[in-house]
């Protein structure tokens, strides 16, 4: 995984079957999600949204009609919040459908920032009425400022762009395993270090601490399209 190989390639290497290497990623995946309960952020903190398309791929249709049924169904754009500081602390959450609500936002504010943070967010009415009543400085960025501003998004926006080519190697992600993805991104920006040998180390112990990673990853391998 930490070298960036497809999963038919791990099972190769390791001597597994393809559906057992997928699981095993996603026990990973699973178990380092209790990481997200200590991120917090810290001076100027950027919020910003991502949508994505809906994806149900590796489904298994029962019947032809379906998987016709299936094919035919429009679903809406999968919401994403982001934030991210200047020292690193980067959060990607998956938040539901449509766009990120003001009470989504609101709630992982509360629990991330203190009144010394400067929050800043573009022109966008839940993003605005979110922030509304927290007691931190905002700032509210209008239009992309050229060069490095102060206060922009425009860290945020370079976090999205560098999530979109890292999970284009996956050739699409189901929505359904998103937050796994999205949390592997988030722990190769603040822990791992490009060297296999110490990165190996320092996801399993990121991996081993969560008790309730088996639960967790049983509840997502249940969930239907």
């Amino acid at each position: 995984m930490l070298e960036g190989k497809s999963l038919r390639a791990c099972a190769r290497e390791v001597g597994i079957s393809l559906p057992t290497s997928f699981k095993w990623r996603h026990r990973i995946l699973s178990a380092i999600q209790g990481f997200e309960g200590g991120i917090t952020f810290s001076g100027i903190t950027e919020a910003d949204e991502l949508l994505m398309e809906y994806s149900e791929k590796g489904r298994r249709f029962k019947s032809l009609e379906e998987k016709e049924q299936a094919m035919n169904t429009v679903h809406p754009n999968v919401a994403v919040l982001v934030m991210t500081d200047r020292e690193g602390n980067l959060l990607f959450k998956h938040t539901g459908e449509h766009r990120v609500l003001n009470e989504q936002i609101k709630n992982e504010l509360k629990h991330r920032v203190s009144e010394k943070n400067t929050i800043c967010i573009k022109p966008n009415e839940e993003f605005k009425k979110a922030v509304m009543k927290f007691k931190t400085k905002k700032v509210l960025v209008r239009k992309h400022t050229k060069g490095l501003a102060v206060y922009s998004t425009q860290v945020a926006e370079k976090k999205i762009k560098n999530l979109l080519i890292w999970m284009s190697r996956f050739r699409g992600v189901a929505t359904k395993y998103l937050q796994n993805y999205l949390m592997w991104f988030m722990v190769m920006n603040k822990y791992l270090k490009d060297d296999v040998v110490s990165d190996v180390g320092r996801l399993l112990n990121l991996s081993s601490h969560d008790r309730w990673a088996w639960k967790r990853y049983f509840k997502l391998i249940k969930l239907k399209y």
